[in-house]
């Protein structure tokens, strides 16, 4: 005659104990959560204090765009106060269409002296277009890069590994109007004689990257660009992308990455984006930010691809 009562206790205790085990476990999450919070809000604290650049959100600000191909290009930044993150030019998909078969002919010389120019033996076949940094930039972050000029190289140019189209993505140190100084002549590369000697004076080896080479690629209204002896396309394999310094008068002028137009467009076609290392030198003749990666991307949701330099690091000047 028990047995019913006795089934309505156990089945009460246990519908008591159930309520309390709920409570219990909604409580100890409460705690962990409050724990949590707490915990996060430590670690947050001590990367802000070991990481004063972490402060502030990050602003990415854009320079004024140019016509390039059907689409338009210009120069980006990211930057947490004066600290830089990224500076790179970004682009359309619609600006790998339709580019110059030809280059634009705005730098010639009458190499032969008969009063005309021969555009295919006495111009320099490319075509370029300055792009101002972002104002942001200028202002909060100062040098050393001031301006930037992308070539395109419709047809490549010497060596021979390079002659397939590509981009010339620089970003200069060296006041624009000086480059533009840089004047044509009857020596090597339509250079002036006299600048051409200039710009190839050896940069002191402190300020030179390692297996970095004059090859005497000297370009008017550009400077000399010095090569990577590593290379791949130097050792016999198809140029893709590669990493130049410029020179002008013993000093580094300018950083540039040089990317073939194919190897840029592979990025919209499931070949991956991503950033390879900068060959650095052993010391700097300017304070300031500089890159120790380069990178290339492409967005899909935008139809944008980038260009850019990253992984800033202050360097002071070594005299």
């Amino acid at each position: 005659m028990q047995t019913a009562p006795l089934r309505q206790s156990s089945s009460a205790t246990r519908g008591r104990r159930a309520r309390r085990a709920v409570t219990a476990a909604l409580a100890a999450a409460a705690l962990l959560g409050a724990w949590a919070a707490a915990d996060t809000g430590r670690a947050d604290d001590s990367r802000s204090a070991a990481t004063p650049a972490a402060h502030g959100r990050v602003k990415t600000e854009y320079g004024t765009p140019q016509r390039l191909g059907d689409g338009t290009i210009r120069v980006y930044s990211q930057r947490r106060g004066s600290r830089p993150l990224t500076l790179g030019y970004t682009f359309s998909a619609a600006a790998l269409r339709n580019l110059p078969k030809e280059g634009d002919g705005k730098i010639c010389y009458d190499v032969n002296g008969d009063g005309t120019v021969d555009r295919a033996t006495e111009c320099v076949d490319e075509v370029a277009m300055a792009l101002d940094l972002p104002e942001g930039f200028r202002g909060h972050v100062g040098g050393p890069f001031t301006w930037a000029q992308l070539t395109w190289d419709p047809h490549g140019h010497p060596p021979e590994a390079y002659s397939v189209p590509h981009f010339d993505f620089h970003f200069y140190m060296q006041d624009e109007a000086a480059v533009r100084r840089i004047r044509t002549g009857p020596c090597a590369g339509l250079m002036n004689c006299d600048d051409l000697k200039t710009a190839r004076k050896p940069v002191p080896e402190r300020y030179m990257p390692d297996r970095y080479m004059d090859m005497g690629a000297v370009v008017p209204q550009m400077g000399n660009h010095l090569m990577d002896m590593d290379s791949p396309e130097m050792h016999g394999k198809p140029f893709t992308q590669t990493f130049m310094y410029g020179a002008y008068d013993s000093r580094i002028t300018f950083y540039e990455p040089m990317i073939a137009k194919s190897w840029i467009e592979g990025l919209a076609h499931g070949r991956a984006g991503g950033c390879a290392p900068v060959n650095r030198p052993k010391a700097w003749a300017v304070s300031g930010w500089y890159p120790t990666t380069y990178c290339m991307d492409y967005r899909r949701d935008t139809r944008q691809y980038t260009v850019s330099l990253s992984g800033f690091t202050h360097r002071e000047a070594t005299p």
